[in-house]
């Protein structure tokens, strides 16, 4: 679900940008890292996709190439699919306890649990950030990182304001992409957001977003319908309802401030919630309920997506294939383009680091599918 929001009012987590704010026009780097399998035996000559929709995502400046030659065995569309009975194959694991801090070697160093502010401020959910990485190491097919549109964006830091966003891209079989962004502003802010985007239409995208505003803490998690229709709607109630039954604490209801929950909207249903005061937390609910139903979250998702291409018997041909991708990727593009539309971080972002980049970080790296407004200097450009 995909951030960096420091709203303090906004449950919306993991959903960034706004429209509200003037950003600079973007450039258009090629983008075939988070479309294409290299040694994914499956896809073969799986060529950049060229001008097969109008999009920013597309190098259309480039010269016509053949028709690709597309092996995409997961994106399956208009399947006859009954949900399947989840079986209880998670046990959660004890909440993450805040370790002692260790002096950090230096700003490159790939050990990050505390704040680039202070080494006596853990991250608040790099425990998160971890598990969730070795998760999906552990029981994705073909999992592997791929770049950036542009690397320089996947760490970057103002050193006056002290604050940092790290943001991390995976590909799997299961999924076309895998968005990890984490934003360390001290004691005063901290968010882990994810988008993790399904390589099949009959599934729903799965985001979660966790933020601390000072003594805040925000949660979020849902599997978010990609269509609308009954077949989203029935497994966000056959799986995510019982999860959110289960922890009283993350049955919240959804601001409207900036989202509405419902139909037309990018939110089920069941949306898990919660809403803490590290004050007055001083049982630790938040833990207690956010890491089970986390997990439970991310497992079930997973295994959703493995049974339904364990039943999927024939793999389409390439015409189909070219056509589902199309779909799937318009599908997608539209999802980033609803919801970087309606978040705040976009202010918050040009705040710390200035227009030009938190444009960048917005729709090059956290909703890449999304165009970026115009911004009044662009406009006023002669044609």
């Amino acid at each position: 679900m995909a951030i960096i929001i420091l709203s303090a009012d906004s449950a919306s987590a993991w959903i960034v940008s706004s429209t509200d704010a003037s950003v600079a026009a973007a450039t258009t780097p090629t983008t075939t890292g988070i479309l294409k399998h290299d040694d994914d035996p499956h896809e073969e000559n799986y060529h950049h996709l060229g001008n097969i929709i109008s999009h920013r995502m597309y190098n259309q400046n480039s010269p016509s190439a053949p028709s690709p030659s597309l092996r995409l065995p997961f994106l399956f569309q208009d399947l006859d699919f009954k949900f399947p009975p989840i079986r209880n194959i998670f046990v959660p694991s004890p909440p993450p306890q805040q370790e002692e801090p260790s002096p950090r070697k230096s700003s490159s160093s790939s050990s990050w649990s505390h704040s680039i502010q202070d080494d006596s401020i853990p991250c608040t959910y790099h425990p998160v950030w971890e598990w969730q990485t070795e998760y999906f190491q552990q029981h994705l097919t073909n999992f592997r990182e791929v770049p950036l549109l542009d690397p320089s964006l996947a760490d970057v830091t103002d050193e006056k304001a002290r604050t940092r966003v790290r943001t991390k891209w995976y590909s799997s079989n299961e999924y076309r992409l895998i968005r990890m962004t984490y934003m360390d502003g001290g004691a005063m802010s901290q968010s882990f957001t994810t988008v993790c985007y399904p390589r099949s239409l009959t599934m729903p995208i799965m985001g979660h977003g966790l933020l601390q505003i000072g003594d805040r803490r925000i949660t979020i998690s849902d599997f978010q319908p990609l269509l609308q229709d009954s077949q989203h709607a029935e497994l966000a109630k056959k799986y995510l309802k019982p999860i959110q039954e289960e922890y009283p604490s993350l049955q919240q209801k959804m601001s409207e401030r900036f989202f509405e929950q419902g139909s037309d909207t990018y939110w089920s249903d069941y949306t898990l919630l919660g809403r803490f005061s590290a004050s007055d937390d001083q049982d630790g609910t938040m833990w207690k309920d956010l890491w089970p139903a986390y997990q439970a979250c991310v497992q079930t998702h997973v295994q959703l997506i493995q049974e339904q291409q364990e039943q999927a018997s024939n793999v389409q041909d390439n015409n189909d294939c070219i056509h589902n991708t199309r779909r799937l990727l318009e599908e997608h593009a539209s999802y980033d383009a609803h919801v970087s539309s309606g978040d705040p971080a976009m202010k918050i972002l040009t705040r710390i680091f200035g227009e030009e980049m938190a444009t960048k970080i917005v729709y090059e790296t956290l909703f890449p599918l999304a165009d970026p407004p115009m911004s009044s200097s662009s406009r006023e450009q002669p044609q």
